[in-house]
């Protein structure tokens, strides 16, 4: 998945072309016909410079779901920023999370939170905010009270505020493809 992402963007930075599933050489594969949620983050030099995913599928496949995630990655201000050349983009490491349906459980608090497999949604209707913090991600936080911090953080509200009636926690356990060695 994240060499197809490669692909995607090398291309697009190059030639200004958004590669078919069929140029991609993917027709026909398990991925044409699965329905998974993907997010796609960018990283160089260690930190992430672009980052693109969504809780709910957009698009009729998995595939399609890679393809416009990739590609909003492109729209990140922090992507501008640090690339500013097609080239540069060999400095970049490209990370998949592919979050299948049953990869994902709605949470009773947050102390339900399996941090070796899991990572946070934070969603609240009521504050009209959103959070993801994907899973796998070393050292990020040693409870599952300071998961819930920084996913507070990432969708800009503060944890204290934050009643149980205002929000649904979920679970998510993802698939990683990655250059990043882990």
């Amino acid at each position: 998945m994240h060499k197809i992402a490669r692909r995607l963007l090398e291309t697009y930075l190059k030639e200004k072309k958004i590669l078919t599933i069929e140029e991609l050489g993917l027709s026909r594969t398990e991925h044409e016909t699965s329905k998974n949620l993907i997010f796609v983050t960018l990283y160089k030099n260690g930190g992430v410079i672009a980052s693109s995913g969504r809780i709910h599928l957009k698009k009729p496949n998995t595939l399609f779901e890679l393809i416009e995630n990739t590609l909003f990655c492109l729209r990140d201000p922090r992507f501008t920023e640090a690339v500013t050349t097609p080239e540069e983009l060999a400095n970049v490491q490209i990370r998949v999370d592919m979050i299948r349906p049953e990869g994902r459980r709605i949470l009773g608090n947050i102390n339900e939170l399996d941090m070796k497999r899991e990572g946070l949604i934070l969603l609240s209707q009521s504050k009209n905010t959103l959070g993801v913090l994907l899973p796998n991600i070393a050292n990020i936080a040693s409870t599952p009270q300071e998961y819930f911090q920084i996913v507070c953080k990432k969708a800009g509200v503060n944890p204290v505020d934050m009643k149980p009636e205002d929000m649904v926690l979920y679970g998510i356990e993802s698939t990683v493809f990655s250059e990043l060695g882990n």
